[in-house]
């Protein structure tokens, strides 16, 4: 029985039977292996995966032919990759609020590398993340700034009484 692994681009998942591989969100550019193969390759390159991508498909021109529909990772080719966040994120973790930052770094990092692979809504999902843990961050530390200066003014008022 032939055993597969997968790639989301972030981290290699397997062993899988066939069936069990079947039932996980492949994309056609999702890097799959199994035993003897050298290299990784697209899943749409594995006849016994060719199912999984019925029914995907988009419109992409080919210099000197007219349009057609042909398959493609994406299901709606008017999708844009979300904003990473990554030098928000960057800027936080320098100027403001370290765990918070880094936290929003992780998620950004995710960004690109999950719409590449044609993940859209998890690349949304961690668009969202950055973005929420880039702003916590931003906020936090502003009001700590605010709260020390309202702290300060006030043991100066005491300090001259």
């Amino acid at each position: 029985m032939i055993q597969y692994y997968y790639s989301d681009g972030l981290a290699k998942h397997g062993p899988y039977a066939l069936e069990e591989l079947k039932k996980r969100k492949l994309s056609r550019n999702t890097m799959v292996w199994h035993h003897p193969m050298e290299k990784w390759l697209p899943a749409e390159q594995f006849p016994e995966l060719q199912e999984l991508f019925e029914g995907e498909t988009t419109v992409e021109q080919i210099p000197g032919t007219p349009e057609r529909p042909v398959q493609s990772s994406r299901l709606n080719p008017y999708d844009r990759m979300p904003r990473t966040w990554l030098v928000e994120s960057i800027l936080v973790t320098i100027f403001c609020c370290m765990p918070f930052g880094i936290a929003g770094i992780v998620n950004a990092a995710r960004v690109e590398t999950r719409f590449n692979n044609g993940d859209v809504e998890g690349a949304r999902r961690s668009s969202h993340e950055a973005g929420k843990w880039t702003k916590i961050g931003f906020w936090v530390t502003l009001a700590f700034l605010l709260l020390y200066a309202v702290f300060i003014g006030i043991a100066v008022a005491f300090d001259h009484y």
